[in-house]
């Protein structure tokens, strides 16, 4: 069963690590008016989507609906469809599926994924749960796994994506107001819902900067997220950003261009401010990630 297991680690991170670098988060308040006026680039813009993630700062789940394009030796292409709350902590309950997942010997078609507790558990299916004790569900602790692996840049770049902010949409719309200069592409329809589309690009140096957006990112968040797009060979990321008359973002759209090709990862938010409850599978139903490949390693059975 070595292969469900290498699987899960990869289907994990890419789900985890989809906007791991293009968001950073901040506990420093509501700065948003720090670059407005007529003398900001694209003033009236950046103030719309200011106003965006003001509003958006209020909501803390959300049922949501997202996927990721990507080449296969990246992580392959992604569906994902479920809940999630980002406040006080991040949980979410989705489903996972795509031919990142479909290319892999042994791996359901869909995966059943929580998120609780900073515990990723992946539903691995019956072929999995025969192999080991009837136990179908994996949990992966990301952070614990990063620090086993003594790597700085794993551990960078995973416990980074831990952060609440990387599903917040509020800091994703923080994130926007970074770029130099946000542009206002229209006035458009989506799903039957008048939206405002804005657009920006942030690159490495506007990571690095400290000044000229939002003042929403510390300087070491800014150093994360330079290091993370270092580390993927991302020189800059265009985002888009659809908002609604209630001044919430009912889509975001990342992409970048990595050492693995092209990368883009879409979100459409509904149902802002949905009840979300996750919880833990059962002790009994739970392999530990750790733990199988310690056994995997050692060339034993489980057991």
């Amino acid at each position: 069963m070595r292969s469900p297991g290498r699987v899960a680690l990869g289907a994990a991170t890419a789900v985890l690590l989809a906007g791991t670098a293009a968001c950073g988060g901040s506990e420093s308040g509501s700065p948003f008016d720090s670059r407005g006026g007529d003398t900001a680039p694209g003033g009236d813009a950046f103030e719309a989507v200011a106003a965006a993630a003001e509003t958006t700062q209020e909501v803390t789940s959300a049922n949501f609906e997202a996927v990721m394009s990507s080449p296969q030796s990246a992580g392959g292409d992604l569906e994902m469809t479920g809940s999630m709350s980002w406040e006080p902590e991040l949980a979410m309950d989705l489903t996972m599926s795509g031919d990142g997942l479909a290319a892999a010997p042994g791996m359901p078609a869909e995966v059943s994924v929580r998120w609780v507790d900073d515990v990723m558990y992946m539903d691995m299916g019956e072929d999995f749960a025969a192999e080991f004790e009837g136990r179908n569900w994996m949990a992966m602790d990301l952070m614990a796994l990063a620090q086993e692996t003594g790597d700085e840049a794993v551990a960078d770049a995973m416990s980074f994506g831990l952060d609440s902010a990387n599903q917040d949409p509020a800091q994703q719309l923080a994130l926007l107001l970074e770029s130099p200069e946000i542009e206002l592409v229209g006035e458009e329809t989506l799903d039957g819902v008048e939206v405002s589309h804005y657009r920006g690009t942030i690159s490495t140096e506007d990571a690095l900067e400290n000044g000229g957006g939002a003042g929403l990112l510390t300087e070491e968040e800014r150093r994360r997220l330079a290091d993370a797009m270092g580390e993927q060979g991302i020189e800059s990321y265009h985002l888009d950003v659809w908002v609604d008359e209630n001044d919430l973002p009912v889509r975001i759209n990342q992409s970048y261009d990595t050492d693995s090709g092209p990368v883009e990862y879409e979100v459409r938010y509904s149902d802002f401010g949905a009840d979300v409850t996750v919880e833990a599978p059962p002790a009994g139903s739970v392999l530990d990630f750790m733990d199988l490949m310690g056994e995997l390693e050692s060339g034993m059975d489980l057991g």
